[in-house]
C-alpha cells in the first residue's frame, strides 16, 4: 500500500534546525515527505500562492518578523485556504504558545523539547484536523449541517490535546481518545454524567479545577491553569474554553515528567545551597583563622632588623601568598553570604569618591609599575557608601582591565558626579569579550575565557561580587565591548540611598 506524501514547508532560518526537522521526519513511515524550505516569511508566503502545502512548520523567530507576524499574514492572504502550522521555538513561553494558538497555529512545541515522536505527532494531528475540518465543510455544504453544530466541530478540533466538553448543566457531552487514554475512563462511561460525579475532586473549592471552572463558566472567559490530580498521580496543564452553547471546552495535557524535572531540579539546587553553607563553615572557621596568624606571624618576622636577603625574599612571597589567600576566603565568605545571607552588608559613611579613586588606583598601580593608568574627575564625587566595599569593586574592575588589555596600551578611570549619583567608567582596550561571555559576566565562577590570566589564581567570583556590592548600594553596573572601542565597565552609584 502507497504512502501518502505530505508537503511540508519548512520555514526556519536555521540550517541545522531544518536538517534535524528533515531528519526526525523521514524515520516515519506512515507518511512520504516533500519538503520546502524557506528562511523569511515574505518568500513563505509567495510559496504557500504556488505551492500545495500540507503543513507549515513554522520558527517563532524569524528575519525581520516573527511567527505570530506570519501567522496573521497567513489568514489575511490564504484564509480558510490556509494550510495547519506548528510553530517551533527557542524559547518555552506561555504567553507566546497562547498567542500562537490563538493565532491559529495548530501546536506548539519547544525546540529544545523536540523528538522524532512529538515532531511527527505534531504535524500528523495538524494535517488530520485540517482533513477533518474540510471534510466536515463539504459536509455541511451538502447536507445543510446546522451551523452551531459545525461550529462546535470546528472549536474541538481547532485546539488539540485531550478534551472534554461540558454542557451548561456540567455534563459531558464530548470527550476524545485522549482524554480516554488519560483519564483511564472509557467514553461511554462518561457521556451525559455531570463532571463532577465522575472526578469528585473537581468539586473541591480549594483547587484550581473548580475556582478556574467556575470563573471561565461565570466570566465566559478563557482560563489556563497547572493543578496536581491527586487520586491518579498525575500534573495536568488545562486551558478551559468556554462555548456559544453555555458551556465549556477543556483541554488537558499530562506534564507529569516536566514536574518531576521541575522538582529533582530544585532537589539539586537545594543541595547546592546545603554544601555552600558547609562551605562558610570550612571558609570562617578552617581555613580564614590560620591564614590570618600565619599573614600577622610573617609580617613580625618582617619586621626584623639584620634579616638574610634570601630569607627576606622568602618571607615576603610568603606574606603575598598568605595574603591572596586572604583575598580568596574574603571572597569565599562574599560568596556565600550573598547567596544565602540576604546580600552584602554594608557600612555606609559618607566619602569622596574621586578620593578614593585616587588612593585605590595608586595602589593597584604599584602591582603594574610599567602599566599607564589614567584618572579623569569631574563634579562632586561625595556621596555616602561603604569606602572599603567601593574600594573593592575599584580595585577588581580596574586589575581586569590591566590583565585584560595589551601592555602598552592604557587603562582610563573615569568618576563624574551627577545630580543624584556618581558614575565611573573603566576602560581598556584589547581583544572584546565575546557576546556569549557577556550575558554571564556577572555569574559566579567565571573567568575571563581562554586568554585570562592562569596565574592569578582567581576562583572566578570577582564580578560576582562587584554586582552584589554595587546593588546593595541600589547602584548598577553594565559592560560594553567590541573590537573598535575595547570594553567599559560603567557604574552608577546613587549618592545616598533609597528611602524606604
Amino acid at each position: 500500500m502507497s504512502r501518502r506524501q505530505l508537503t511540508l514547508l519548512l520555514l526556519e532560518d536555521s540550517p541545522e534546525d531544518r536538517h534535524v526537522f528533515r531528519t526526525y521526519l523521514e524515520q516515519v513511515e506512515e507518511y512520504s515527505f516533500r519538503f520546502l524550505e524557506e528562511e523569511n516569511a515574505e518568500q513563505a508566503l509567495e510559496v504557500c500562492k504556488r505551492e500545495p502545502v500540507d503543513c507549515i512548520l513554522l520558527d517563532y523567530e524569524l528575519p525581520g518578523a516573527n511567527g505570530l507576524e506570519f501567522l496573521r499574514r497567513l489568514e489575511i492572504d490564504e484564509g480558510l485556504l490556509r494550510p495547519p502550522v506548528v510553530m517551533v521555538t527557542g524559547r518555552g513561553s506561555e504567553r507566546i504558545a497562547v498567542k500562537a494558538l490563538r493565532g491559529g497555529a495548530s501546536d506548539y512545541l519547544v525546540k529544545a523539547e523536540v523528538t522524532p515522536e512529538n515532531l511527527y505527532r505534531a504535524v500528523r494531528n495538524a494535517v488530520e484536523k485540517e482533513d477533518i475540518r474540510k471534510r466536515l465543510t463539504e459536509q455541511r455544504l451538502r447536507t445543510g449541517l446546522a451551523e452551531s453544530r459545525l461550529q462546535l466541530a470546528l472549536e474541538v478540533l481547532e485546539h488539540g490535546d485531550a478534551l472534554i466538553v461540558l454542557d451548561k448543566d456540567g455534563r459531558v457531552v464530548l470527550v476524545n481518545s485522549n482524554q480516554e487514554r488519560i483519564s483511564r475512563k472509557p467514553r461511554d462511561e462518561t457521556l451525559m454524567r455531570r463532571v463532577c460525579d465522575l472526578w469528585p475532586l473537581l468539586a473541591d473549592p480549594k483547587t484550581k479545577f473548580w475556582s478556574e471552572y467556575q470563573r471561565a463558566m461565570r466570566e465566559r472567559v478563557p482560563v489556563h491553569f497547572e493543578e496536581f490530580y491527586a487520586p491518579m498521580d498525575l500534573w495536568v496543564d488545562v486551558s478551559v474554553y468556554p462555548t456559544k452553547e453555555g458551556g465549556l471546552a477543556a483541554f488537558f495535557r499530562d506534564i507529569s515528567e516536566r514536574k518531576r524535572k521541575e522538582e529533582d531540579a530544585r532537589a539539586e539546587e537545594r543541595r547546592r545551597s546545603e554544601f555552600e553553607q558547609q562551605l562558610i563553615g570550612i571558609v570562617s572557621h578552617d581555613l580564614r583563622n590560620p591564614i590570618t596568624a600565619i599573614s600577622l606571624g610573617i609580617s613580625l618576622l618582617l619586621r626584623r632588623e639584620g634579616l638574610d636577603e634570601r630569607i627576606l625574599k622568602t618571607l615576603v612571597r610568603i606574606h603575598s601568598s598568605a595574603e591572596r589567600a586572604i583575598r580568596m576566603v574574603r571572597d569565599l565568605l562574599d560568596f556565600t553570604q550573598a547567596r544565602l545571607g540576604g546580600g552584602i552588608v554594608l557600612h555606609r559613611e559618607q566619602m569622596d569618591l574621586h578620593t578614593l579613586l585616587h588612593h585605590v588606583v595608586e595602589e593597584v598601580h604599584m602591582s603594574y609599575p610599567e602599566r599607564e593608568v589614567r584618572v579623569e574627575v569631574s563634579g562632586s564625587g561625595v556621596g555616602t557608601w561603604d569606602s572599603d566595599r567601593v574600594a573593592q569593586v575599584i580595585t577588581n574592575l580596574v586589575t581586569n582591565a590591566l590583565k585584560y588589555s595589551p601592555g602598552e596600551t592604557p587603562v582610563t578611570v573615569r568618576t563624574r558626579g551627577e545630580a543624584n549619583s556618581v558614575v565611573m567608567e573603566v576602560h581598556n582596550l584589547g581583544e572584546p569579550i565575546p557576546p556569549q561571555l557577556q550575558a554571564h559576566l556577572f555569574e559566579p565562577m567565571r573567568r575571563g575565557g581562554e586568554n585570562s590570566d592562569r596565574t592569578s589564581r582567581s576562583i572566578g567570583l570577582g564580578l560576582f561580587i562587584v554586582d552584589h556590592i554595587i546593588r546593595a548600594h541600589g547602584g548598577t553596573i553594565d559592560v560594553r565591548s567590541n573590537a573598535l572601542d575595547g570594553t567599559t565597565f560603567c557604574v552608577r552609584l546613587p549618592r545616598s540611598p533609597a528611602s524606604a
